[in-house]
């Protein structure tokens, strides 16, 4: 063996254990990249879950808002009829007073 070789042969085996030693710690940064996308998931999970709760509130919340724009309605409905009464019982005494 040549000193050339020999040279060669050490850098040669430099290199892949340096290779080695990135490789390992590549797959290191890999496995906690994936620990860290599994909790970002599951808080991804826990956001939709409360987008959805929040999203039936508001769904309720539109239809107690529809009632009670039926129940106004009726209100001024029933105020309505009940002002016309008030109308024709005053009218039915100015006529009992003149008559």
């Amino acid at each position: 063996m040549t000193v050339a070789e020999a040279i060669i042969g050490v850098l040669g085996a430099g290199i892949l254990g340096l290779l080695g030693f990135f490789l390992s710690s590549i797959k290191s940064d890999i496995r906690a990249l994936g620990t860290r996308l599994d909790r970002h998931e599951e808080l991804l999970g826990d956001i939709r879950e409360r987008l959805a709760r929040i999203e039936a509130t508001q769904e309720a919340h539109g239809h107690l808002l529809a009632d009670h724009g039926r129940l106004l309605a009726d209100h001024g409905r029933l105020l309505a009829q009940v002002m016309g009464h008030g109308e024709r019982i005053a009218a039915l005494e100015g006529a009992a007073d003149a008559g």
